[in-house]
Parts: C-alpha cells; sequence; structure tokens
C-alpha cells in the first residue's frame, strides 16, 4: 500500500511492560516513523509493578499511544476509560491509545494480527473447512481462539497440561471449542489440517516442545507463535518432514501494523527490508 508522506509532528510511542531488555517493538516501530516521516519517539517505557499505578497517574497523557506487553496486558484494564470488544473477549490489552480529550482506549490487535499472517501465508485458506489443533491455553491461545471462531473455522481442538485451563478456557468460549487430555491428544494431531504452538515451548532459553510429528497429516500447516529463534525446534522438525511452517513473526508486525491503524489511520507497510531488519535482531 502506498501512502502519501504524514505530516503529523511530535508524536510520543512506546512500549509498556516489565523487563523490556529484549522488546523488538523500538525497532519495528522506528522503522515506520522514518518511513512515514513522522516526527516522534517511541519509546521503551519499562516501569516497575510498583509504579504502574503512578505512572497512568503521573505520564500516560504524555503519549499519543502505548503497545502493552507482559505483565500488564490485564492490569491495564483499571485504567482504561473504554475497551474494546475484542480486548474483553481475550481478556488482555496490548494497545492503548489516548485521545485528544485525554481519554484512554484499550485495545487487542493480537487476533486481527494473527489472522492476517495466516492469511498472507495461506492466500486461498478455507476456515470453514478446516480443523485446527492449538497447543496450549494461556493468554496467546485466547487471542488465537478468539480470531479462528469469527472465521467460523469447521474445528478447534485444544489440548493443555492443566486440566483446570482447558476447562476455563471451553467455558470463557461459550464451549465452542473440543477440549482433549494431553494425554490423549495424538488422535486429533493426526486429523488436523493447522497445528497452532501457543505455548512458549521452544523459545530462546526455554525447553522445546515434547510432540511426536510424526503423528500429522503430510499436508498439515505448522504454525509456531514463537519467533526467536526464527526457526524453533518443532519449526525445523517439521521442515525436514516437508510440512509448510509458520513462525510468530508475521504475527508480531501485524498486530504491531494495527496500531498504526488505531493511532494514525495508517496501516504501514511490512516490507522485506522491515522483516530482514527484524529478523537480524533475531537468533537464527
Amino acid at each position: 500500500m502506498n501512502l502519501q508522506k504524514s505530516n503529523i509532528d511530535n508524536i510520543q510511542l512506546g512500549v509498556l511492560g516489565f523487563p523490556l531488555s529484549h522488546t523488538l517493538s523500538p525497532v519495528i516501530h522506528d522503522y515506520w516513523l522514518k518511513k512515514y516521516d513522522i516526527k516522534g519517539l517511541y519509546e521503551v517505557v519499562e516501569v516497575k509493578p510498583d509504579d504502574l499505578k503512578s505512572f497512568f497517574n503521573r505520564d500516560i497523557h504524555l503519549y499519543r499511544g502505548l503497545n502493552v506487553t507482559i505483565p500488564y496486558k490485564i492490569d491495564v484494564f483499571q485504567f482504561m476509560d473504554e475497551i474494546d470488544q475484542s480486548a474483553r473477549v481475550i481478556g488482555a490489552i496490548n494497545c492503548i491509545s489516548i485521545n485528544k480529550e485525554g481519554r484512554l482506549l484499550g485495545k487487542n490487535t493480537d487476533a486481527d494480527g494473527f489472522i492476517s499472517g495466516l492469511i498472507e501465508f495461506i492466500p486461498d485458506i478455507d476456515f470453514e473447512d478446516v480443523n485446527i489443533m492449538i497447543i496450549g491455553a494461556g493468554g496467546a491461545s485466547r487471542a488465537i481462539i478468539h480470531s479462528l471462531i469469527l472465521k467460523s473455522v469447521r474445528k478447534i481442538t485444544i489440548t493443555n497440561r492443566s486440566t483446570d485451563r482447558l476447562i476455563s478456557i471451553n467455558k470463557d468460549f461459550h464451549k465452542k471449542l473440543t477440549t482433549i487430555a494431553w494425554g490423549k491428544k495424538d488422535k486429533e494431531l493426526s486429523n488436523a489440517d493447522i497445528i497452532i504452538n501457543c505455548t512458549s515451548l521452544g523459545m530462546l532459553g526455554n525447553d522445546n516442545l515434547e510432540i511426536d510429528i510424526n503423528l500429522f497429516k503430510p499436508n498439515a500447516i505448522i504454525v509456531d507463535l514463537v519467533y526467536n529463534p526464527i526457526e524453533t525446534d518443532l519449526i525445523k522438525r517439521a521442515k525436514v518432514r516437508g510440512h509448510r511452517v509458520l513462525n510468530g513473526l508475521p504475527m508480531l508486525l501485524h498486530q504491531a501494523a494495527l496500531s498504526w491503524k488505531i493511532w494514525f489511520d495508517i496501516m504501514p507497510d511490512i516490507t522485506n527490508e522491515l522483516v530482514k531488519i527484524v529478523e537480524g535482531k533475531l537468533e537464527i
């Protein structure tokens, strides 16, 4: 999408979380600030938990918008004047906009960001004709489930080591999911058209996801929301077996782009140059 250079000046943006030593958000947003000639600053807003309330009382109105990451995606609800439906359903806010009247609007761009990345990867996907298997029942899986329900996916199956989390997440989504105990997941894995790892297993510094990829259908597509390293153990093993694979980088970039749609009504380009810049910051 070609856009005219913006005349927006002196904008202050940032990512709110703690700790933030490894965040990629400034890399992404600084690229777009430069690309669209916006005179502004994207800051790392590292706020300790005990200081969160005072930050919202004292400093929030210095900003046009904030991305929100761990551990504050739930904590910031209490400070919002408005919360959109997606954030309510997912139970997390990852984007805040501050309007001219100083009102705070909390949104969640993870669901739309995931779907945008998936459609970019599989342009001809027929959501109503696919079975999707989700591994993990944490916060990331809620965004993915919400996005898939909105697309009327034929069947969404979820498995998790904690049965209590499975029961809770199925209740929250009005029992629209098929829940499978971790020890009984093999049959569903072999029936899935798309398998999505929503856990942090495989992330740099974490254990790998122990799963038998020989159970996967030969044409199954494997998605791992982890993006550091770019190729997790799961992605590497699936590639060797000939599966089409997708990591978490498209979701990261698309959810970031949707923040710009909220803040500026601009949908910024996710260029090959930007992808290479971000990949250069990651472990291969």
